[in-house]
């Protein structure tokens, strides 16, 4: 199929250059000439729009994607791997696409080479790059939203734990409290550098320090350290709004740039189809005119 549109491409270049050789004078020659850029200009847009539409479910998949590693609740990866083979399927669209605006570029270059000739969409290749790039996200990805999970709920862990431990469930409040330690250590061990983080640790930290506390104190049945440990609690939560505030900010900045490159790249994809197009659908309009 390829070398039939490229000779079929060749052709349309000689016979450009048959029409606009010592005859190119003559009127009817250039109508040929013309003729042939206008249909070359029909099927580079025919083909850059099937390379559009080839690409925008990726692109569309991979977005849904990240977004499910910022606020899903399941693991992130299978959107991930899916949009990757969406996109490295787009490939196949790209041949066709950069020989059909090569073919009208020749042709053209023919007709009035002192014009400059439309862009290619994309480079060869680009496309699987991109899948590959995304989809070697894909487990970093599991890591940070289970992370993202248990650090939000974290505040809840330990109101289970209070709920536990006033119902005289001692154990049960003792594995509760680890819990939130977990998660807590989880977030400390994250490599970032984001400058809302540490608001979060320091509290938290606080916050399950007074909650281990109170349980022990309640176990081992003394009342004041107790109600000393409560009262701090209750100060130290009412920082807690700003603390979960500050970890769903730190947790969009780091989400966001698992996926940020390959998004870019896919973005400017799109938008170098779109400038190849508008180039080509400018040349159908030169010869109609």
């Amino acid at each position: 199929m390829i070398s039939t549109r490229v000779t079929a491409a060749a052709l349309a270049v000689v016979g450009v250059a048959f029409l606009l050789g010592p005859g190119a004078r003559d009127p009817a020659a250039t109508i040929g000439a013309e003729r042939l850029i206008r249909d070359g200009a029909a099927a580079a847009m025919v083909a850059l729009d099937q390379l559009r539409a080839s690409v925008e479910p990726g692109l569309d998949a991979a977005r849904a994607a990240s977004a499910g590693v910022l606020s899903g609740d399941d693991a992130p990866s299978q959107g991930i791997e899916d949009a990757a083979a969406l996109i490295a399927d787009a490939e196949e669209a790209v041949a066709p696409a950069r020989l059909a605006v090569s073919s009208l570029a020749s042709a053209r270059a023919a007709w009035r080479p002192e014009t400059s000739q439309p862009p290619q969409p994309v480079a060869a290749g680009e496309l699987t790059s991109i899948a590959t790039q995304l989809r070697a996200s894909a487990q970093v990805a599991d890591a940070f939203a289970d992370m993202r999970v248990r650090g939000t709920g974290l505040p809840a862990v330990l109101e289970q734990a209070l709920r536990a431990l006033d119902a005289r469930g001692f154990s049960e409040a003792s594995e509760h409290t680890e819990r939130a330690r977990d998660a807590h250590a989880a977030i400390v061990a994250w490599e970032t550098d984001l400058p809302t983080l540490p608001i979060w640790i320091a509290t938290t930290d606080a916050m399950i320090g007074a909650v281990e506390q109170i349980v022990e104190a309640t176990r081992d049945g003394d009342d004041a350290i107790a109600l000393e440990a409560a009262e701090a609690f209750g100060a130290i939560s009412d920082d807690a709004a700003t603390a979960d505030r500050a970890l769903r900010i730190a947790l969009s900045e780091g989400g966001s740039a698992l996926t940020a490159a390959p998004l870019e790249r896919l973005a400017a994809t799109i938008g170098a189809i779109e400038d190849s197009r508008a180039a080509v659908a400018a040349i159908g309009e030169e010869v109609a005119r």
